[in-house]
């Protein structure tokens, strides 16, 4: 059996145990290094420009037509035909669908029968009071006789515009087995085929008059709601053809709250345009009001605002900002100018502002870069 030399193995491991605390060391000392590194501070700038401040307001709603007519059926029956379909352009009076009127037309038999009888019971009765006036002249009838037989016509007159009636309401009833387009224009929705039960307020067909003209229902917050007014213009979108902007008008805002999962929302009407007929009934559309607008005034952006390079006592409505300085060498390259703020947009802020012009350089960011 062989002897281990001890004495060669004891300097291998001191060795050993000396590279790893140098290893310790230079790491503890880069980690040192690293979280005392130096920073350089890059300040980020915007200029001063001349244009447009826009405030909008971001809403979603739905589409509908405008101008449209529900066709209902006013009797109770069968359905015979139909002569028209989906998309399909009627004329005003154009005849749709007819009911079965077998069952009308022997009611109107019925009481065209009665108001012939009445009729000639009438005739009867009215020959009736001139014989007895005639007698009654000569005294062969008492006063009484002559007086039964004016109340009989009468009860037979009274009982002959009964039937008139009914006769009417029984052709009114075999027109409305007509259903005819109360407007000329496109039909939309059909709830009617052949041999369909109808009854009375059934919705038959939708037909809408023009449709290159429709109307957006948007949502507006009640947060929002104080901004809307009716004229403003909207730009909107929808999924079917997301790259095209359509616009409309603000014609109604309505004052009927409505709760949607927990929130306060009011309606708003737009009416906008569909001349190349891409909007369609009940597409959803992505909105954009603008609330109010300035052209043509000074502006910085918005983040102008926001940003310092030093501790400023809080003022979430502060009036001024921080304007690059020409050619200084100084801790901070920006100084504080005053600005009389006006419109604050989306992205920009109307200013004014004696000591800023056009084309001034605006502090918009602070951005720090850190070196080992």
């Amino acid at each position: 059996m062989s002897k281990i030399n001890l004495s060669r193995l004891i300097p291998r491991k001191k060795s050993m145990i000396a590279i790893a605390v140098a290893a310790a060391v230079l790491l503890i000392y880069l980690l040192i290094r690293g979280c005392s590194g130096s920073s350089d501070v890059v300040y980020r700038y915007e200029k001063v420009t001349k244009g447009d401040v826009v405030k909008t307001v971001s809403v979603t709603g739905s589409l509908d037509v405008l101008n449209s007519y529900r066709v209902m059926s006013k009797i109770n029956g069968v359905v015979n035909r139909v002569f028209v379909d989906f998309n399909q352009v009627v004329a005003r009076g154009q005849i749709l669908a007819t009911v079965d009127s077998t069952e009308i037309d022997q009611e109107m038999s019925r009481v065209l029968a009665q108001l012939e009888r009445a009729r000639l019971d009438l005739a009867g009765a009215r020959a009736d009071i001139e014989t007895k006036k005639d007698l009654y002249r000569e005294n062969l009838i008492s006063r009484k006789d002559l007086e039964q037989a004016e109340l009989n016509y009468k009860k037979i007159a009274a009982q002959y515009r009964q039937f008139q009636v009914e006769y009417e309401i029984a052709m009114r009833n075999k027109s409305y087995t007509r259903i005819s387009s109360p407007a000329s224009g496109t039909i939309i929705s059909m709830e009617i085929r052949p041999m369909d039960v109808v009854s009375v307020n059934k919705a038959l067909f939708v037909i809408v008059e023009d449709m290159r003209k429709m109307y957006l229902t948007i949502n507006v917050d009640e947060s929002d709601i104080g901004k809307i007014a009716r004229g403003q213009r909207v730009t909107f979108t929808v999924s079917a053809f997301p790259g095209s902007v359509f616009e409309g008008k603000i014609d109604q805002v309505r004052l009927n709250p409505i709760a949607q999962q927990g929130l306060v929302v009011y309606q708003a009407i737009v009416i906008c345009e569909n001349s190349e007929m891409k909007l369609k009934p009940g597409m959803t559309a992505t909105a954009t009001v603008v609330v109010d607008k300035k052209e043509g005034v000074m502006r910085v952006h918005n983040e102008a605002f926001i940003v310092s390079p030093v501790e400023v006592s809080g003022d979430l409505n502060r009036q001024f900002v921080w304007k690059k300085r020409g050619g200084v060498a100084d801790s901070i390259p920006v100084k504080k100018v005053g600005v009389k703020t006006g419109l604050v947009g989306d992205a920009f802020t109307e200013v004014s502002s004696e000591k800023l012009k056009v084309g001034d350089e605006i502090l918009v960011r602070i951005e720090k870069k850190f070196k080992l």
